[in-house]
């Protein structure tokens, strides 16, 4: 069957999650069930031969569950399955399940059958096969008689990956076509290879079950679910975006970059960290407010910290004002600048990504001159004069090198959180927590950044999460401040809507019915 559905939007669609599982009983005989009365006579046990690490019964429960939990999210998402052989490693670290090129010949069984269709993909096009359920496997969905957090990602899954270039960020992927996307894979390691992988392991398979009986989401949203606008590079045009708020997507990887332990290792994942950061004050964890805090100009105070000296108080603020712009739009194009300057690897690659990241952001200083290079070379050139201290760190591909030092400082954060039975959020060098161990959270900084470092003295700013307190503080410090504003957008922060509610209720009695796990 092929293609019966001719208006799909084959771009809303993600990769197959081949770690996909259940070890719940309730889950298993849903399984089995389909796959008895289906697909078991067509995959005769092999009696004689080498055995697969996998049988296809347990390809058919990877596939089955994440056609399933897909269509959960978003009945239109489509998931993208690589029916090219060599594409299965079944022994590489980044297959905990073995799940080899088999996966196919179910893939093609529940073709035959009528329960999937799929849109075939092509190398000219450069894009892997898109399938998604028919009626009558929805129909079988819709059976489901359990809780969609009995579905998670299996406990093998690899957590610490060392990949050929830099993660990849989501706003990137979603530009990039497959066989572009394939070369930002993670390449194989041995354990011994360096001394940060098993700890950073460990720390994770913690972290992870912490998360996983942890209840986070966003009090705002009546559907968990968040759509955006992203800036699509590749077709030049905004496209819409969903990210997704269940239990699923909060699963996180230690990534180091460019096949050096020495570069990257930080934390991504997790839906916090794909959400536009204006939605984060409504995160909730456990039900309670959180409170977000962050090093401020973080880069550019390691690279200061790092030359032994102190930044300046702001060092995006130039001594003079170019006649082009006022001093506070001036500021935010030199922060940006300097913030793309210090990743880039020579000036020309700074300006382009400069000029691709001011295009897509929707909330820039209005401007009316163009970010040409010269323009930007003599912005940037002021500031290598006014902070001569850190010129080796702009356009010289340092910024992977300081992302070592804050992803460190990040797993020490992580760990002291564990420790205590804590869930804390990290957004690279941005970390939300609930509002009760926000100066815990804030301690904790400190002390990280004095064991990497050797000093504590960087400045951290709170988010702006509002609270009775903070109003409070900005009345005293000014007696005419209208605080009418500030209380209506500390009761939109503090309002529950109905769909946030009956998740987390929902979520509670799961908890409570499975404590043994």
């Amino acid at each position: 069957m092929k293609d019966l559905d001719t208006h799909r939007d084959l771009n809303r669609s993600r990769p197959l999650d081949v770690h996909r599982w259940s070890e719940y009983p309730e889950v298993n005989q849903w399984v089995n069930g389909f796959w008895e009365e289906h697909l078991e006579a067509r995959f005769p046990a092999a009696v004689t031969g080498k055995k697969a690490k996998k049988p296809p019964k347990a390809m058919f429960k990877v596939l089955f569950l994440d056609l399933y939990v897909a269509w959960l999210d978003d009945p239109d998402l489509s998931i993208g399955i690589n029916r090219d052989v060599n594409a299965y490693k079944v022994n590489s670290r980044y297959n905990a399940l073995h799940i080899s090129q088999k996966i196919i010949d179910v893939l093609d069984a529940l073709l035959e059958l009528g329960f999937v269709d799929q849109h075939l993909g092509s190398e000219s096009a450069r894009r892997v096969t898109r399938m998604w359920p028919l009626p009558p496997l929805i129909e079988h969905f819709k059976l489901a008689a359990f809780a969609e957090y009995a579905i998670d990602t299996h406990e093998g899954k690899e957590t610490v990956i060392l990949n050929k270039k830099e993660a990849v960020d989501t706003d990137d992927l979603d530009a990039l076509d497959d066989a572009t996307k394939a070369k930002t894979i993670a390449i194989e390691y041995e354990d011994t290879d360096s001394p940060v992988i098993i700890p950073s392991r460990e720390l994770l398979r913690g972290y992870h079950a912490l998360l996983r009986h942890a209840f986070i989401d966003l009090s705002c949203m009546e559907q968990p679910v968040v759509e955006t606008e992203y800036w699509n590079g590749k077709r030049k045009r905004w496209e819409t975006r969903r990210v997704s708020l269940k239990q699923h997507n909060k699963f996180v990887r230690r990534i180091f970059y460019r096949g050096d332990w020495s570069l990257g290792g930080r934390f991504h994942g997790g839906w916090w960290q794909q959400i536009p950061s204006a939605l984060r004050k409504f995160i909730r964890i456990n039900d309670e407010i959180t409170q977000e805090l962050d090093y401020s100009g973080f880069h550019v105070s390691l690279a200061y910290a790092l030359e032994g000296q102190q930044p300046p108080e702001d060092p995006y603020r130039l001594a003079t004002t170019l006649d082009d712009f006022d001093a506070d739009t001036q500021r935010e194009i030199v922060k940006s600048l300097v913030l793309i300057a210090i990743n880039a690897k020579n000036e020309a690659g700074a300006f382009k990504a400069f000029r691709n990241d001011w295009n897509k952001t929707e909330d820039k200083p209005e401007v009316s001159v163009k970010m040409t290079d010269k323009l930007l070379r003599h912005l940037l050139e002021v500031f290598r004069a006014e902070n001569d201290v850190i010129d080796l760190y702009l356009c010289t591909d340092k910024g992977v090198e300081l992302m070592a030092l804050d992803g460190r400082i990040t797993a020490h954060i992580i760990e002291t959180f564990l420790e205590l039975g804590i869930p804390v959020l990290t957004v690279h060098d941005s970390y939300v927590v609930q509002q009760p161990h926000q100066e815990l959270l804030q301690k904790t900084m400190d002390e990280a950044c004095k064991k990497e470092l050797g000093r504590s003295d960087f400045k951290i700013k709170p988010s702006k999460t509002l609270t009775p307190r903070l109003i409070q503080v900005f009345k005293n410090q000014d007696r005419a401040f209208n605080d009418y504003d500030y209380w209506e957008a500390l009761r939109e922060q503090e309002k529950v809507v109905a769909g946030y509610a009956t998740r987390y209720e929902h979520f509670r009695k799961w908890l409570e019915d499975n404590q043994e796990d």
